[in-house]
């Protein structure tokens, strides 16, 4: 990311900080921040951890599905870096993975890029069911979930139908002729990762990565002397993740905290406590996300991509 950008979200999250502190008054924030019990700020930090371990083993499922192989040591390095692009627009920077795995390895950008989207799309499908265990808390919400599993739905049929994914090759090639091989390359691999077995399995076992953060985030109201039912922490982390990733908002930063923080005053919390719980656990999950990204690609880069960065091409 431009070092440019980069200083510009940093500005604009300490502006969304800064001013949920005016709102929840600095003194009671203050107040409130030192009543935390940290040790559960440690067990955030172990559950979006254990989800980040499961979120690793779909991909490297995914990757190898793809006819993608890379050592153990290669694909954590790609899997864990890409971490740091989460605080882009709709997270839309991950697809710089594929780019580090052709650095690395060689391997044709059709064969990555599908497997960046699939990784996307069952994190929205994960948080979508996830999200629905609580929708009847905020039934406007529906429209929200609603919307998004139609897209899959549409992407999904697209990609698996034989006869629509054929008229959208046509139509490219008529266009873009040059890009038509690797389109279809794309489709082809689009077509292995789409299978109804493995699409069903790794998105379940992304529900279970996404739920990790959601238990995490259930400890951190426990750190604030408050309690919150596990059904209804994993409503409000899901939905609050999922609001933030969709709104194309770098890192859905404001959004995500400002939806944590109305639904916990919705169910009493005071407005510190509420600000103060929804600035822990984004510290501890989407900025530890960040953080830990940008450490393990600027301490091991040189170490894992050759020729600074010119892997070797792969038919």
């Amino acid at each position: 990311m431009p070092k440019n950008k980069t200083i510009l979200i940093i500005f604009f999250a300490l502006a969304v900080y800064v001013a949920m502190g005016i709102y929840a008054d600095i003194s009671q924030l203050t107040v409130a921040m030192k009543s935390f019990n940290w040790p559960y700020f440690i067990l955030l930090l172990l559950f979006t951890s254990i989800g980040y371990f499961f979120r690793y083993l779909k991909w490297d499922i995914f990757l190898k599905k793809a006819g993608v192989h890379l050592s153990f040591k290669e694909n954590f390095f790609v899997f864990i870096s890409g971490l740091s692009m989460i605080v882009t627009p709709g997270k839309l920077g991950e697809v710089w993975k594929a780019w580090l795995i052709k650095d690395i390895s060689g391997d044709d950008l059709s064969r990555t890029v599908p497997v960046v989207i699939m990784d996307r799309v069952t994190d929205v499908l994960s948080l979508v069911i996830l999200s629905a265990f609580g929708i009847l808390s905020y039934k406007e919400g529906i429209y929200l979930l609603v919307i998004l599993l139609l897209i899959i739905l549409i992407f999904y049929i697209s990609i698996t139908s034989k006869s629509i994914s054929e008229k959208v090759i046509g139509i490219i090639e008529n266009k873009a002729k040059k890009f038509s091989g690797n389109v279809k390359n794309m489709h082809g691999t689009f077509q292995e990762l789409m299978e109804p077995k493995i699409f069903i399995s790794l998105s379940l076992l992304n529900v279970l990565a996404w739920f990790c953060e959601c238990l995490g985030f259930y400890f951190v109201a426990i750190g604030f002397d408050r309690s919150l039912s596990i059904p209804l922490s994993t409503f409000i982390f899901s939905f609050a993740s999922l609001a933030g990733g969709v709104s194309m908002i770098p890192g859905g930063i404001g959004l995500a905290e400002v939806t944590i923080t109305g639904f916990l005053q919705h169910y009493g919390f005071s407005p510190a406590i509420a600000i103060g719980t929804a600035l822990v656990v984004r510290l501890g999950s989407f900025w530890y996300g960040v953080v830990l990204g940008l450490a393990v690609y600027l301490l091991f880069r040189k170490k894992i991509i050759p020729n600074n960065g010119n892997g070797s091409n792969k038919d």
